[in-house]
């Protein structure tokens, strides 16, 4: 077996595995919307920023962005995660897509990309890939739920069965994978025992601002 086909198998295994979770997810939903929309309220965005929550499941972070009147499109490929989503969230655009294709997105096409506690179950590649994409797509924002440390026998138990790579997530240093990928940490928080959150800023939107800046002295010295 190629890469590229043992890369495809993880992703039909990965759509297999979550399109039989939703009997689990009202449990799931208890414990990390309350999460979502305190983390929200903190932090405290424009409303109009436009949102692109990657992964977005059953829709809990698409959801809570959507209640503090963002414009929000979700993105699955698991179609009975978004059935609950669509039913839960109707002023939420959801779409079907394979996260593998994010680089059909054009650059800089929404304000801010959220995902919620996905990247701990990508290999190490496609979890660059994923956020790389994050980066060169969002205009200002990227805000990133997962695991900050290990989360004891329970998680690591339900993490075995979903994949391999929630040990080696756990072991990465968050700031140098992220900042590798063109993204600087803004802030970062633990909302749980093993939970945080960390809201950045795309490299690209740094030199925006850098060049603006500059253009303004420029101006004002002539």
């Amino acid at each position: 077996m190629t890469a590229n086909e043992a890369f495809l198998d993880e992703r039909r295994r990965a759509r297999r595995f979550f399109n039989r979770m939703p009997p689990l997810y009202p449990i799931v939903e208890r414990h990390l919307f309350p999460q979502y929309r305190d983390v929200l309220t903190r932090l405290a965005l424009p409303f109009e920023l436009s949102v692109l929550d990657l992964a977005t499941g059953t829709g809990l972070l698409a959801g809570a962005f959507a209640e503090r009147g963002h414009g929000v499109t979700g993105l699955d490929f698991a179609d009975k995660l978004l059935n609950r989503a669509r039913r839960r969230f109707p002023r939420v655009d959801f779409r079907n897509l394979d996260l593998r294709h994010l680089d059909r997105i054009e650059s800089g096409a929404y304000d801010l990309v959220s995902m919620g506690y996905f990247l701990h179950g990508l290999s190490p590649e496609f979890r660059r890939f994923i956020v790389q994409e994050t980066a060169r797509i969002a205009r200002t924002h990227v805000l990133i739920f997962d695991y900050g440390c290990d989360g004891g026998w329970f998680i690591r138990f339900i993490e075995w069965i979903e994949g391999p790579n929630y040990p080696v997530f756990i072991a990465e240093d968050r700031e140098r994978e992220l900042g590798k990928a063109g993204l600087r940490i803004d802030r970062e928080e633990r909302v749980s025992d093993f939970g945080s959150y960390w809201l950045c800023t795309p490299s690209s939107r740094r030199s925006s601002v850098s060049a603006h800046g500059a253009r303004e002295e420029l101006a004002a010295s002539e």
